[in-house]
């Protein structure tokens, strides 16, 4: 089962997650991130700092309310980190009886039994070097990154597996949840060698959400004690050295040094150092949350800082009410056999690139020399050459460099700058030239050096631009004629809003307007040509009119002349 992974809705690509992720489990692809679960150490780290909350995890909260509607026996194992959660803990506790489990017990019990296995081990050991966890997360760094260090892990179970073992042991059909601010404890639960110990895992921000859905103000509740808790000891176990607190004795028996590790990279330096020989003579609590269980990452909707919650935990360690035997264990009763587990070795092993084929990604890079290597970490890596690992490896892209981006940008820009056909002007906020292309030169016959730093009023040429400029104004495509180069321009002009300068775009529209103006006087010409023609078939037609009269008239003439003939004739 996949317990966590990041929603693909809310991931912005900021890589913070790749930043803070101590073991690179997350590959970014299509650009989205993606837990790789056999690389994972399930801290929940990534998602603390994610500040998109593009958080996605498993939740149990569905199965859990069917196992109380059900009428099922539901006990709920409460993390003793609780109690520097929450204001209130005690009012907490009478809130979570109220969503509907049967019984609340703390964790701190099985606290107590893990303390006494780890004592019983450490006082019968002939080693004079342990590790000590309660932490799951700490167990698959071990598992798949220094197995070297399994030999030296006292092989018994966290308090979690160790609470919930007894309470099933006492009757097996009751179901067993855990409450606590670690996103894995989930993956914990789902181990084989553990099935069916713990039912269920919920997060302090799973069931805060459940309680503000039901409507359960825990400020506003009674104070209640839990149905059986542990000792100050086991109550302790939330605290960075909580876990050597419990055993100093036996410690100063076997004249071990206390080391308290807490932090993910903290962790794999300790372990690199027991690795390479360096530490013997210890006892080693090591925890991947920083504040150890107090800096959980599913705790962080609650609001509180680690700091205070330290301090709260403290403070009611210190004022803790005398026990009441009757709801603690009886560890006299604990047989060690019941709790032994062990770990395996998962170590993962990856091909690695060549040292050719790093330099040939680098150079895709565009990093070419060991000065082009930053190593700023901006992608996520801490080193130039373990972002081109992670490419080699499918982790990660190019583009998540924000250098080669910067530098591939810049290039483009340059190239569309330099290779535009139109003329390109950059103005200042004093009107002063700071850059311009080669087609402006090719256009007013002026290099690039004699115009830069220069106030565009001192070129008198351009004194039609200089009127566009006053406007102050956006102008797209404005036409406007430069006499002395015979050139005719659509000027744009777009302040930068980002910054105090203008850009100024020319496009040269003189063959249209030349064409335009050729076109224009052919048809001048075409329509003198034909006024002319229509003044000469004027004339023609008033020349034939004048011919046409005269003919009438001569031929009436001699039509009357024949006329008086007949007529002589007639009368003789």
């Amino acid at each position: 089962m996949k317990v966590m992974n990041f929603s693909e809705a809310n991931c912005h690509q900021c890589y913070k997650c790749v930043r803070t992720c101590k073991v690179k489990a997350i590959k970014i692809e299509d650009n989205q991130a993606h837990i790789i679960t056999d690389k994972c150490i399930a801290c929940g780290q990534c998602f603390a700092s994610c500040p998109q909350n593009a958080r996605n995890i498993h939740s149990d909260v569905g199965f859990v309310k069917n196992l109380i509607n059900y009428q099922e026996k539901v006990t709920l194992s409460v993390a003793p980190s609780f109690r520097g959660f929450y204001e209130s803990s005690d009012k907490f506790t009478t809130a979570l009886r109220r969503l509907g489990f049967s019984k609340v017990e703390e964790t701190a019990v099985g606290a107590d039994i893990t303390s006494k296995l780890y004592r019983d081990y450490i006082r019968e050991s002939r080693d004079d070097l342990f590790i000590t966890t309660c932490c799951p997360s700490v167990v698959l760094l071990i598992e798949k990154y220094f197995p070297e260090v399994i030999p030296y892990v006292i092989p018994y179970m966290s308090p979690m597996m160790a609470h919930g073992k007894t309470i099933k042991r006492e009757d097996p059909k009751e179901k067993v949840v855990f409450l606590g601010p670690c996103i894995s404890k989930k993956c914990e639960s789902l181990t084989k060698k553990h099935a069916e110990t713990i039912d269920a895992v919920l997060t302090f921000d799973e069931v805060s959400q459940w309680m503000a859905l039901d409507g359960i103000d825990y400020h506003l509740e009674e104070e209640s004690k839990c149905d059986r808790y542990g000792s100050t000891s086991g109550s302790s176990y939330p605290v960075v050295g909580g876990i050597l607190e419990g055993i100093k004795d036996v410690l100063e028996e076997k004249k071990l040094t206390h080391m308290r590790v807490d932090g993910v990279g903290e962790c794999m330096e300790i372990f690199q150092e027991i690795i390479n020989g360096n530490l013997r003579g210890a006892c080693i609590e090591v925890s991947a949350c920083r504040k150890s269980c107090l800096g959980g990452p599913s705790g962080s909707r609650i609001g509180s800082s680690a700091f205070s919650r330290v301090q709260k935990l403290k403070k009611y360690l210190q004022e803790q009410e005398a026990i009441d035997p009757e709801k603690t264990l009886d560890l006299n009763t604990i047989e060690n056999h019941h709790y032994s587990t062990s770990f395996t070795d998962k170590k993962i092993v990856e091909e690695l690139p060549s040292e050719k084929e790093i330099k040939d990604i680098l150079l895709s890079l565009e990093k070419r020399s060991i000065e082009d290597e930053l190593n700023c970490g901006g992608c996520g890596y801490e080193t130039c050459r373990e972002k081109a690992i992670s490419i080699y490896k499918g982790m990660s892209h190019a583009d998540m460099c924000i250098h080669y981006v910067k530098k591939c940008s810049e290039r483009i820009s340059n190239e569309i700058f330099e290779n535009s056909p139109n003329a390109i002007l950059i103005l200042d906020g004093e009107k002063r030239i700071v850059e311009s292309n080669m087609a402006f030169s090719r256009f007013f016959g002026l290099a690039p050096f004699e115009l830069k730093d220069h106030p565009i009023d001192t070129f008198e040429f351009l004194d039609s631009v200089s009127n566009l400029l006053e406007r102050k104004e956006n102008i797209l495509w404005e036409r406007v004629s430069f006499t002395r180069d015979n050139l005719h321009m659509m000027v744009s002009v777009i302040p930068m809003d980002s910054r105090e300068d203008t850009l100024l775009i020319f496009t040269d529209v003189t063959k249209e307007v030349m064409r335009k103006e050729e076109i224009r006087e052919l048809k001048e010409k075409t329509l003198e040509i034909t006024q002319e023609v229509i003044e000469k078939q004027m004339r023609v037609v008033q020349e034939i009119a004048g011919l046409l009269g005269e003919t009438t008239a001569e031929t009436k003439v001699a039509l009357n002349k024949v006329k008086d003939v007949f007529n002589k004739e007639e009368s003789l």
